[in-house]
């Protein structure tokens, strides 16, 4: 069920959500809404993101907190410049480690 949840929005973004509510054909509480979902799963994502960089995370855990798969989450790092630590030789290693 959706509990009711008044909260105190800048004239200059009121009238931003109004314009996406004219152009979207949508009521304001419903651009309201999205634009709430939108923000979150970005901010997760981030979140999950800076743990994974600083080395607090796995990839794997990174990608389970943003609710994202894990190809989905490597995909987030390289749109938004996060680099890798992963070197050549870590795969050289690696490959040696499978052989």
């Amino acid at each position: 069920m959706n509990n009711p949840m008044g909260i105190r929005l800048e004239k200059s973004f009121l009238d931003k959500i109004e314009k996406i509510s004219k152009n979207e054909d949508l009521d304001r509480s419903t651009v309201i809404r999205n634009l709430m979902k939108i923000g979150y799963n970005e901010m997760i994502k981030r979140k999950a993101a800076e743990k994974y960089v600083k080395g607090e995370i796995t990839l794997s855990e990174a990608a389970k907190s943003a609710d994202l798969s894990i190809f989905s989450m490597e995909r987030y790092l390289i749109e938004n410049g996060f680099k890798s630590q992963y070197s050549i030789k870590d795969l050289k290693e690696e490959l040696k480690i499978l052989e």
